[in-house]
């Protein structure tokens, strides 16, 4: 299948690469030593209009598309793997304002990000949750006019450097499933309290420790929807499509720095450039392969993703972009690695590193097992066990 993409859409990714390649690239080996926010990166990002991609236009955004969006997100992780991811995130919450958001909060946290370049993070993971599995336990209650978050979160992305945090709760009372609802709570709002640090093997500058609400204020303004209605929506399915274009875009980069390489480069005595030896000419072949099936998927998953809203079928689509992606881009990163030699452990050369974000940010649900098993359960006609599957995770 192809993808013909308009005049707006190609200029648009151009601008992506060109961002990524002149502007994220240069930094992410700083970005990664010091293991913190990518803020320089962001304002670039911002800067080219990129930040509100996926808000709506009459709100002063791009309104992409799903397909036009992963091709974006795909771009940036050429050039750094935290910044995509930190900006895909961002991006996800903005979709969730669009599609539960009244017009009144829409006015208000818009203009944060189109005219102030702010981040916004989603904070859903938990301690006592595996893998995205089992209730939400930070509960909403109300105490007087207000509400309060109570619980913990961990993995919270971008914590101390996006403007709001989406926090994922459930409402005090209900039986703990998935009857969440998303509240945008200020970053300097009291009740928040972050713990511990953030030293990881990959993904450093997507900053994720844990964090704590102990009777942390909220508005009634700050709600998105009503109970239960994100979870209905099937936005949230959209991470794993973003998760997958930022593997790729990672890899691919790895590929043609990969490639550079092997004709630029030989070994005493061979004369010839190692780009001539059959040895790297097949498992390059194996890599470019692996990376062309899971782009496909990948796009047709983005392409498809419009036209049925339904959770389940979209949980479908993710699974099978992130699975794909993410066996390729592991297996792209460890034969590259594998094929030049330990020279390339240096940290003098990008390989090292993003092979450390990749193994890091493809460890992200939902696993390859759960994306599998998802696949297999539509293949079969499981509905009923898809939709237990649903709610559980």
């Amino acid at each position: 299948m192809d993808f013909l993409l308009n005049k707006k859409q190609r200029e648009i990714i151009q601008t992506a690469r060109e961002v990524a390649r002149e502007c994220l690239e240069p930094r992410a080996y700083e970005v990664d030593q010091k293991a913190d926010h990518p803020r320089a990166s962001w304002a670039d990002v911002w800067n080219h209009g990129l930040l509100g991609m996926t808000i709506p236009e009459e709100y002063g955004g791009l309104g992409l598309d799903p397909l036009s969006y992963v091709l974006v997100v795909e771009q940036l992780a050429g050039g750094c793997t935290n910044t995509a991811m930190t900006v895909h995130m961002h991006s996800v919450v903005m979709r969730y304002i669009d599609s539960l958001g009244t017009p009144e909060q829409k006015a208000i946290f818009y203009p944060e990000i189109v005219d102030q370049g702010k981040l916004f993070g989603s904070w859903g993971s938990e301690p006592s949750r595996r893998g995205g599995t089992g209730s939400v336990q930070t509960i909403l209650s109300r105490e007087g006019d207000k509400y309060v978050i109570n619980g913990d979160k961990h993995f919270c992305t971008m914590a101390g450097g996006a403007y709001r945090y989406m926090v994922h709760c459930n409402v005090q009372g209900l039986d703990g499933g998935r009857n969440i609802v998303m509240a945008l709570v200020p970053h300097d709002n009291m009740g928040i309290t972050v713990k511990g640090g953030w030293d990881t093997l990959g993904m450093r500058g997507t900053v994720s420790p844990a964090v704590s609400f102990n009777d942390c204020k909220v508005e009634d303004d700050w709600i998105l929807g009503e109970v239960g209605q994100a979870e209905r929506s099937g936005i949230g399915q959209i991470f794993g499509l973003g998760y997958a274009a930022v593997y790729l875009g990672a890899a691919g980069r790895v590929v043609e720095w990969f490639r550079d390489y092997v004709q630029s480069h030989h070994f005493i005595p061979d004369p010839e450039p190692m780009a001539k030896n059959v040895l790297i000419q097949k498992p390059l072949a194996e890599m470019m392969l692996a990376l062309e099936s899971a782009r496909k998927i990948l796009y047709k998953s983005a392409w498809m993703w419009e036209f049925n809203s339904d959770p389940i079928y979209r949980a479908v689509l993710a699974a099978r972009a992130k699975y794909l992606a993410s066996e390729a881009a592991i297996m792209v990163t460890t034969n590259s690695l594998q094929l030049l030699g330990g020279r390339m452990a240096q940290k003098r050369y990008p390989l090292e590193r993003i092979y450390r974000d990749i193994r890091t940010c493809t460890l992200m649900p939902p696993s390859p097992d759960r994306c599998l098993e998802i696949i297999g359960k539509m293949e079969l006609g499981l509905d009923d066990e898809l939709l237990m599957l649903r709610h559980s995770s």
